[in-house]
């Protein structure tokens, strides 16, 4: 699932990420490279991705619940 289009970014990164920095959003975001050109896929209506990376990180944070 796409969650930064102008980075290229998929959920799997996004996933990882979440495992090092928890729901810290700024350094996913620095680890990644999510949301650093646009910033469209900073919020939860952009309509260029799958998943934007807030709800990227809500779903990384609910299958590490399990």
């Amino acid at each position: 699932m796409l969650v930064c289009d102008c980075m290229g970014i998929e959920y799997d990164e996004i996933k990882e990420a979440y495992k090092k920095h928890g729901d810290d959003i700024e350094a996913i975001s620095e680890d990644t490279g999510a949301g650093t050109a646009c910033r469209c896929c900073l919020h939860e209506d952009c309509d260029k991705v799958d998943l934007p990376l807030p709800n990227a990180i809500k779903k990384a944070k609910e299958e590490s619940e399990f």
